[in-house]
């Protein structure tokens, strides 16, 4: 062979003899060892060896020229690693062969630095790592499918322990063998949908373990390129547990709900079983307060008799305001519809709490302009206003003003409004003061008499229309309360 042809490639070659001595090589090894041919030429090969590695490869290279092989990848038989003349190392890969030259034995070994292709590999299986530990550490179970095909390319642990099988079972699989019979060719249909708009998001959907149990999850998949392979990576969570709490919360819910219509419907049957001796015990009361049949004798007993008579209209009117709950409760409402002039009905009720605000020593005014008629039921929303006004004078001290109003909204419908200057409602019980019994546990309403139930029904009433209760208080500043109704429940002359 014509050592002189090697001079062309770009791969390094060095030539030694049986004894591993340097008879040749090439302007590539030159470049590659960084050693000039004359330094090298009748050296021994050890030179380009680092030293931990010369026993070694020098009984590699006895072993290969004893063999009958005529050539080896010595990677082949481990890492090959490369000195150069500096002193630093590099990886490499050789090939060796066997050759005569003028009947001289002499071994060829191709050599060539892998450096870079090592780094590369060092940086891919670095990411392998960490995305197979992203993939691992996931507490949701992750499956990657091939875009096109559908087939599970990859999975996490997670997902072996949710579908109940190995990850090796899973690869392979469509997608959409992933869910019940019943429900893949649904599951195919939206993942090419969703695959198009570039996200995909099931809330409610479920999946086939492997023992046939049927599990609910919620699906996140997005489609992307990994190696210029179109994946559609997608996490599967376990929601079998929210679905038992919301389960349980509905069954809660439906309970609740009918423990409270048994409980309106008591109050309301209670309410009305109480109302007809009631009213036969303030008829009579009134009978001997009056004294209608004659003197009673003692002056104390006709005064009994009128304690008896009010005391059973107040007990009338929580008896009503439980039946008026009720009823709103059970939505068992009837508007009985009429147009309303505002003016005629305020004063109506002026009238009824006039005397009332005049023992408190509280003053009331009407103040209303050109209104449109109301279109309302009209003893519904006497009702509001006078649980308005009632409410206004036991808040009210001694020396107070309430105004009673009424005007049309700047962007139609019709507003009516109860104004006064008592004690105020501080700002965090705005909210809770339309509840009933809303009085229980505030000190400061303890002494006045009632059911917390007249702001709770003059709402519902107002809803029933269609209308807003709306209330503007401060402590100490006094309370608006404002019922306004749509404009649809105006009328024009």
């Amino acid at each position: 062979m014509d050592l002189g042809l090697l001079d062309a490639f770009d791969e390094g070659i060095v030539v030694v003899d049986r004894d591993a001595v340097i008879a040749y090589l090439n302007p590539a090894a030159e470049r590659l060892f960084g050693y000039g041919t004359a330094e090298l030429l009748g050296r021994p090969l050890d030179l380009l060896i680092p030293e931990d590695a010369r026993v070694r490869h020098a009984e590699r290279i006895r072993q290969f020229a004893r063999s009958g092989v005529a050539s080896r990848r010595m990677r082949e038989r481990g890492a090959i690693t490369g000195r150069r003349r500096d002193g630093s190392q590099f990886d490499a890969e050789a090939s060796i062969s066997k050759f005569e030259q003028d009947g001289r034995p002499l071994m060829m070994a191709v050599v060539r630095d892998i450096t870079e292709r090592k780094v590369a590999e060092a940086r891919l299986l670095a990411s392998e790592q960490k995305h197979r530990a992203i993939l691992d550490t996931c507490t949701d179970a992750i499956l990657l499918a091939d875009a096109e095909s559908g087939g599970i390319c990859e999975v996490n642990e997670r997902a072996a322990e949710l579908f109940g099988c190995t990850t090796r079972d899973l690869i392979g699989l469509h997608q959409s063998e992933l869910h019940p019979l019943d429900e893949r060719d649904r599951f195919r249909r939206t993942f090419r949908e969703h695959l198009e708009q570039g996200r995909l998001l099931v809330p409610d959907a479920t999946i086939l373990r492997n023992d046939g149990t049927v599990l609910p999850v919620e699906i996140a998949a997005r489609p992307t390129v990994i190696g210029e392979r179109p994946i559609l990576v997608g996490f599967f969570r376990d929601i079998s547990h929210r679905k038992q709490h919301e389960r349980q919360l509905e069954r809660a819910t439906r309970a609740a709900e009918a423990a409270n219509r048994a409980k309106t419907m008591f109050l309301a049957n209670m309410s009305h079983e109480l109302r007809t001796p009631l009213n036969a015990i303030i008829g009579m009361s009134e009978v001997i307060a009056e004294q209608m049949k004659g003197p009673v004798g003692h002056p104390k007993y006709a005064e009994y008799g009128a304690d008896i008579r009010d005391s059973g209209h107040h007990l009338l009117e929580v008896i009503n305001d439980i039946l008026d709950l009720s009823r709103l409760e059970l939505d068992k409402l009837e508007l009985h519809e009429e147009p309303i002039e505002l003016g005629a009905l305020l004063g109506q009720c002026y009238r009824t709490v006039h005397r009332m605000a005049d023992e408190a020593g509280i003053r009331v005014s009407v103040e209303t302009g050109a209104t449109p008629l109301l279109r309302a039921d009209r003893r519904m929303v006497r009702q509001m206003l006078l649980n308005l006004l009632s409410n206004a004078v036991k808040f009210t001290p001694a020396g107070g003003l309430i105004v009673l109003a009424a005007c049309e909204r700047e962007r139609g419908g019709i507003e009516v409004s109860v104004r006064d200057t008592g004690i105020g409602i501080p700002p965090e019980r705005l909210a809770a003061v339309t509840e009933p019994f809303n009085l229980s546990g505030e000190r400061r309403y303890q002494n006045q008499s009632g059911t917390g139930l007249g702001l709770a029904i003059t709402k519902g009433l107002l809803e029933a229309h269609g209308g807003t209760l709306v209330i503007d208080s401060a402590p100490g500043k006094g309370a608006r309360v404002a019922l306004r109704f749509p404009p649809e429940r105006s009328i024009r002359n």
